[in-house]
């Protein structure tokens, strides 16, 4: 709060208006990797379990595992070719997923 004077000697008080039209700050996001330790470990020892599975012959593991790359390589398809595909992914990537659990129980 401000305080000014008239040319009459009042004292008057006065609100600064100008931080009532202030808008927020909108800040940039920061550039990091694009994938974090974690996902890259994942990533790697999913790929790693599913040439086992493709190996062995294990079909629910193979779907349950195709599942999870498929959800965790989402914000690459996010990057360069948009939204719909990485809801797309993440739609087929539940679809997957329940659809192994089931058929491990068959």
């Amino acid at each position: 709060m401000r305080r000014s004077y008239d040319f009459d000697g009042e004292e008057r008080q006065t609100f600064s208006t100008h931080r009532l039209n202030m808008h927020p700050i909108i800040e940039p996001e920061r550039e990091g990797p694009m994938f974090s330790r974690g996902q890259k470990t994942g990533m790697l020892l999913s790929m790693a379990l599913l040439a086992y599975a493709l190996v062995s012959g294990d079909v629910p593991l193979t779907f349950l595992l195709l599942s999870f790359l498929v959800y965790l390589f989402r914000p690459l398809a996010e990057k360069f070719v948009g939204p719909w595909l990485s809801n797309a992914m993440q739609g087929f990537a539940m679809a997957l997923g329940m659809g192994a659990v089931v058929l491990a129980f068959l």
